[in-house]
């Protein structure tokens, strides 16, 4: 095989919908049908060499979604069902049940589940529910119902089982979830072509491959492979769409919308649009439009665009310069000013080619109209939260929230359904991004309402959030989303109630 798998580059939204999507996917009507089989699969990631070159190929197998490093792009409207039958094909698993009395030792590499990150749908049932184990040669059937106010956006979806969830997402388990909608219709965006960037961090290494015994693979088959350091150590690298270093295109003064999606376990990056002068690189700005898939109102300049895992990011790429002239043919670069070494600085290579075309940005006057929450107001705050990360250097570390590690068996803090709440959160040490499922939260930033449903909480830092927990009860999890934390006790489970249920497991009400 001399080219790996890798998503089809994505049509027009207002284009005729076929009835069959990506592999996988189908619509009729107001369902969205998909399969998803789990499973290990042979596939090529290209090898980066310590030059930056990429040349050759590993073979690496994988536990994935249907045979490919990245699962199928699922298009879905407000209002909208989605129907995933998730057929987990993996192998009976050795190790199904951590030891009695200790949830937050690895485990269960072999079973799986769905979370569907960002949206705003019912934790419960057949829905975006953490309880539900599938384990192998098990289906099960999702039913997630979109409600018909939900914010158009780019969302995603991964394994989601407390003990392997880092196994699983470093293996490629995600793909993207893209709730289409009135922003797709903006002019500016209409006209856009899209592309949809899938960020992986897959730390394949030569293991004992526990399906052939006596025989060794590019794999990712225990915890060691996450270590701080392993990752500079085995030379790897993001991988876009499966992809190492891919190729984008543009035209000259072509204006296109990028969604990206870390879909990464650990490390953040900070993307930058460059062309190279010499020894230098001159960004060329970009525009952001959406945080965490909510339209933000605005069409904001920058030069730069951080995405630590879990984040979304959807902004408009402009081959012209800071002038608005279209850009000349040639070599630009999509780099990471965070990258541990120079090898792994640039993510993808961007060739401006062809005739040049006149586009037109979006207008932020029609972006202003979209943004879907109304702000908190301070007199709207009926309670208070607080959530402190901390990690106690023992061995093994413990990973805790207030103090507590993961207990699926304590009962979760209780927060009444039509509460609007303040969240305290903060970290004691390492830098931690912060996930709660459900119901998204506002925070300010640089005088800037944004909201979001991960937010990276540094190391000594506290923010404040307000979110309004809206139209759903039912249990779910705020955790941290470095996943190796999570699987390791940085996760607790919230349970939304009916006001005036006992709320003794919650915080304290004016």
């Amino acid at each position: 095989m001399d080219t790996p798998h890798s998503e089809p580059r994505h049509s027009h939204p207002d284009a005729p919908e076929p009835m069959h999507g990506p592999h996988g996917v189908r619509r009729c009507e107001q369902d969205v049908f998909v399969a998803l089989m789990v499973e290990y699969a042979l596939n090529q990631i290209r090898r980066l060499h310590p030059d930056g070159t990429t040349a050759g190929w590993d073979t690496v197998k994988l536990r994935s979604y249907n045979g490919r490093l990245l699962g199928p792009t699922i298009e879905a409207r407000p209002g909208d069902t989605l129907n995933i039958m998730l057929h987990n094909m993996l192998p009976p698993d050795p190790n199904p049940a951590p030891p009695p009395g200790m949830p937050n030792r690895p485990h269960g590499f072999n079973l799986t589940n769905l979370h569907f990150h960002g949206m705003h749908v019912s934790p419960s049932g057949n829905a975006d529910n953490m309880m539900v184990e599938v384990g192998p040669g098990q289906m099960f059937e999702y039913e997630v119902k979109i409600p018909i106010d939900h914010p158009a956006g780019t969302y995603w979806y991964h394994a989601h089982k407390h003990g392997s969830i880092t196994l699983q997402l470093g293996s490629g388990l995600s793909g993207a979830l893209i709730v289409r909608g009135d922003i797709d219709r903006v002019e500016g965006i209409r006209e856009a072509r899209e592309e949809i960037l899938v960020l992986h961090q897959i730390p394949y290494d030569l293991k004992d491959d526990p399906t052939q015994p006596g025989q060794k693979a590019n794999m990712v088959e225990d915890y060691t492979q996450f270590n701080p350091g392993n990752w500079v150590r085995l030379q790897r690298h993001f991988t876009i769409n499966g992809e190492v270093v891919p190729t984008f295109e543009l035209r000259p003064g072509e204006v296109q919308r990028w969604r990206f999606i870390h879909a990464g376990v650990n490390e953040g990056v900070r993307l930058r649009l460059v062309r190279r002068q010499g020894s230098t690189e001159v960004p060329l700005p970009h525009f952001q439009i959406a945080h965490d898939g909510i339209t933000s109102g605005r069409l904001e300049q920058v030069d730069e665009t951080e995405l630590h895992p879990a984040y979304r990011e959807d902004v408009m790429v402009r081959a012209s310069d800071a002038a608005g002239r279209p850009l000349s043919p040639g070599t630009y670069w999509l780099v990471d000013e965070l990258a541990a070494t120079p090898a792994t600085h640039v993510l993808a290579r961007v060739e401006v080619k062809g005739p040049p075309v006149h586009m037109r940005l979006p207008r932020e006057s029609d972006l202003a109209r979209l943004a879907p929450f109304k702000p908190i107001e301070d007199h709207e705050i009926t309670g208070q939260q607080q959530s402190v990360f901390s990690v106690l250097n023992t061995q093994p570390p413990q990973f805790l929230i207030n103090g507590k590690a993961f207990d699926p068996n304590a009962p979760p803090r209780q927060l009444p359904l039509g509460a609007v709440e303040e969240w305290t959160v903060s970290s004691l040490n390492l830098d931690h991004p912060f996930h709660i499922h459900v119901n998204p939260f506002q925070l300010t930033v640089d005088g800037k309402l944004v909201w979001r449903d991960t937010l990276m909480v540094r190391q000594g830092e506290t923010v404040k959030l307000r979110t309004r927990y809206e139209r759903y009860i039912g249990m779910f999890m705020a955790h941290c989303h470095i996943l190796a934390h999570e699987d390791l006790g940085m996760a607790e489970m919230m349970e939304i109630v009916m006001p005036g249920a006992d709320s003794g497991h919650g915080g304290h009400h004016h």
